[in-house]
């Protein structure tokens, strides 16, 4: 993995991702998704972008559960929750974000002791996916085996070269990654300037999807990158436009294409039976 650069917060990257999100409100609490019944089927862990909680994780729960999801969906808030100051410091705070990347896993592992043999899985969305990634290092770190189920990324600002073997290693169907080559504003534009939150500047694996190691002259990571699938998002997987960075946030996009990951023991999707009610 190649060393990051520390990044230099601009005032015009600032303003782009603060334009991106205003309006973007508080939403209710959810208790109604992490029950004692519904933890006791299983777990999903929503982890949000830079913007920290906002309606995006709503629709992405409502799809899951709207789907047929049905056990907990607990959206995760990370970083620092100061509005608008929120978006440019959880991109560009990489020690930051690996030690709440760090006290995630310990909640994981917490979660997985009271409920054992429970199916786990983290949705992350824009930083969010990065952090999943993060996420699955630092359980590698923990005493035991830790790992969990599956890893869904959705339009991930992480850079497109970041060495996904350990996160593959710990996520036991694999990892997909929803990718949007239109989302050029704020996995352009905006990380080329902020950074991914990698600290990296390289373009978004949300954007453009993740490079894939060479078989000849990496063939171990080659092998780990064979639980890597990758999906783009095109017009016709939208049923409605929600602006390219949000497209994989819509309740319908999520009920009709991440679900199933979700819904299926074994990856990719052929049937319909994990987190099932």
């Amino acid at each position: 993995m190649k060393k990051r650069e520390p990044m230099r917060t601009g005032w015009l990257s600032f303003a782009l991702l603060s334009v991106a999100f205003a309006g973007i409100g508080c939403a209710d609490d959810g208790r109604i998704y992490v029950t004692d019944a519904r933890r006791s089927r299983g777990l999903v862990m929503i982890l949000p972008g830079a913007e920290g909680r906002s309606p995006l994780n709503d629709h992405i729960r409502q799809g899951l559960n709207g789907a047929g999801v049905f056990c907990a969906l607990e959206i995760r808030q990370w970083g620092s929750m100061v509005p608008v100051v929120n978006l440019a410091l959880n991109q560009t705070d990489v020690a930051g974000n690996r030690h709440a990347a760090d006290l995630i896993a310990l909640e994981i592992a917490a979660y997985q002791d009271k409920y054992p043999r429970r199916p786990v899985y983290l949705v992350g969305h824009s930083a969010g996916g990065g952090l999943a990634v993060f996420v699955l290092e630092s359980l590698d770190r923990l005493p035991g085996h830790r790992t969990v189920d599956g890893t869904i990324l959705l339009s991930a600002s992480i850079s497109n070269d970041y060495d996904l073997t350990v996160a593959l290693r710990q996520s036991r169907c694999g990892l997909v990654s929803f990718y949007n080559p239109s989302d050029l504003a704020l996995l352009g534009v905006a990380t080329t300037l902020l950074g991914n939150i990698d600290g990296g500047r390289e373009p978004s694996a949300g954007r453009t999807g993740f490079a894939r190691p060479d078989r000849k002259f990496q063939p171990v990571r080659a092998r780990e990158y064979r639980r890597l699938y990758q999906v783009q998002i095109t017009p016709d997987m939208l049923a409605s436009f929600s602006g390219p960075h949000g497209a994989s946030t819509s309740v319908s996009f999520v009920a009709a294409y991440v679900a199933e990951w979700i819904l299926t023991p074994a990856w990719p999707p052929t049937n319909r039976l994990a987190c099932a009610d």
